[in-house]
């Protein structure tokens, strides 16, 4: 059951109420990490975990948002409170209550209390990549496949495909997939909006896929098939 917060302004968490903000948080943000807190009924902590998940949390501003975080896409609605806090899907089963407790250009903090158990969740203000960033050759790692069906997320297991990706300067990629034997190329580009990383766009092949993570030595791309049901959360390293 998640935390009530008394309806006195002196108890509501929330250092920040987001309908007064000059700040524009209506965009995607990317994960950070998760602090989970847990007390006892005094008040004293018990255990504190910090996880490192990939993903981004975008606030769109017709009053939905998209979650990627580790493969799992989620989306919904979210609104502002009458105790200022921002609310994840309101009105149904699955609706979770944040205190904003920090907001400027380039991060976002929010506080979920839900009885002895605090989660803050931080971003900081998400990167889209450019060309210079991708103009690599990317191992491949390992894959996580998901099926899902309508409402439900299911059948996650690990594959390890082999291969490689080779962005070039020219706008050319190839692609080496081990495990099938075979072998394409085409052209690559970053579109807008999403920040998608999109091959051999505006022909039959076309395919887009999610920038999840990207930093020096990783990239890590997501991408949904619909016909077959499946989620695909695609890692690489970059090639020594």
């Amino acid at each position: 059951m998640l935390f009530t917060y008394s309806c006195k302004k002196t108890k509501i968490e929330s250092q920040i109420c987001l309908h007064n903000s000059s700040i524009d948080y209506l965009k995607r943000w990317a994960v950070v990490y998760t602090q989970t807190d847990n007390y006892d009924d005094q008040g004293h902590l018990l255990k504190s975990i910090i996880v490192y998940p990939n993903g981004y949390f975008q606030i769109n501003s017709d009053f939905t948002y998209n979650l990627f975080s580790d493969g799992v896409p989620i989306n919904g609605k979210w609104n502002i409170n009458e105790n200022c806090q921002f609310v994840l899907n309101p009105n149904t089963n699955n609706e979770r209550r944040f205190s904003v407790t920090q907001l400027s250009v380039d991060s976002l903090t929010i506080l979920q209390s839900i009885n002895y158990t605090k989660i803050t969740e931080h971003y900081a203000a998400f990167t889209c990549p450019n060309y210079s960033s991708l103009e690599y050759k990317w191992d491949s790692a390992f894959t996580l496949q998901t099926s899902y069906s309508i409402d439900t997320l299911y059948q996650a297991k690990y594959t390890y495909p082999g291969g490689y990706y080779k962005f070039n300067a020219d706008a050319s990629y190839s692609l080496l997939t081990a495990d099938m034997q075979t072998s394409q190329s085409g052209t690559w580009g970053i579109a807008q909006p999403g920040c998608l990383l999109v091959l051999d766009r505006n022909k039959p092949n076309e395919t887009s896929y999610d920038v999840q993570k990207l930093t020096a030595d990783s990239l890590t791309i997501w991408r949904k098939d619909t016909a077959a049901r499946i989620n695909y959360l695609q890692h690489y390293v970059r090639h020594k």
